[in-house]
């Protein structure tokens, strides 16, 4: 891929290794985004680097930080200076996102899931409450009713991998003509962790298996 099409938090984490590869064991802020700009992608502005710093580093306090694994790779060390996370060294990643798990997390998650599919043409029902067994996460419908299970990246992988399990089953039970098609979305940690051999059974199904990526906002991969 092209740099000048790599998301900039991709950017800056080969920006972050490539700094360990030359023996710097940690960097300040203003090294990092100016070894991004002058050797990985001179076109990306400095100002969007410096913005995403917080957005990749672990510990950082921005209310925008990431939730996926995939894209916290920074660990702050002190005001300014930063090494790449190693959870050995600095804990396991649960350590730092378990502070931030309260349910406007997950409305938000759900509510961009929801415009995307509304984008797309379905009218959608987000189920946040009393959920019965079985319920899906949104109930969308374009002529066609279509049951969403969302995997949410703002919990712990832990938890992440117990909802995937909940939502498959919950598909396949609910593969019997209940809903016209079937869609699980989680983050590309938790998918990419479902082996080709059950991929290929879930779509023989007719249950879609889509990546929730996150970038400034969460966008659907199928």
């Amino acid at each position: 891929m092209e740099t000048s099409k790599l998301p900039t938090w991709m950017v800056l984490k080969k920006a972050a290794e490539e700094l360990m590869k030359k023996g710097k064991t940690s960097f300040t802020r203003k090294e990092l985004t100016m070894f991004a700009k002058n050797h990985i992608d001179p076109s990306r502005p400095e100002t969007s680097l410096d913005f995403e710093v917080d957005l990749v580093t672990v510990n950082s306090n921005s209310k925008d930080r990431y939730k996926d694994p995939e894209k916290l790779f920074l660990f702050r060390i002190s005001r300014g200076r930063y090494t790449l996370y190693d959870p050995d060294i600095h804990g396991p990643l649960e350590k730092y996102l378990e502070p931030h798990h309260y349910l406007p997390t997950r409305k938000l998650v759900l509510s961009q899931v929801s415009e995307i599919l509304e984008n797309k043409g379905y009218k959608v029902q987000i189920i946040l409450q009393h959920r019965k067994p079985l319920t899906p996460d949104l109930v969308a419908d374009n002529g066609k009713k279509t049951a969403v299970w969302v995997i949410d990246p703002g919990t712990d992988q832990a938890t992440q991998l117990k909802n995937l399990a909940y939502a498959i089953g919950s598909a396949l039970l609910s593969s019997n003509g209940v809903y016209n098609e079937i869609i699980i979305t989680g983050p590309p940690f938790i998918i990419n962790k479902i082996p080709e051999k059950v991929k290929h059974m879930l779509r023989s199904l007719g249950i879609k298996l889509a990546i929730l990526r996150e970038e400034r906002r969460y966008t659907l991969v199928f």
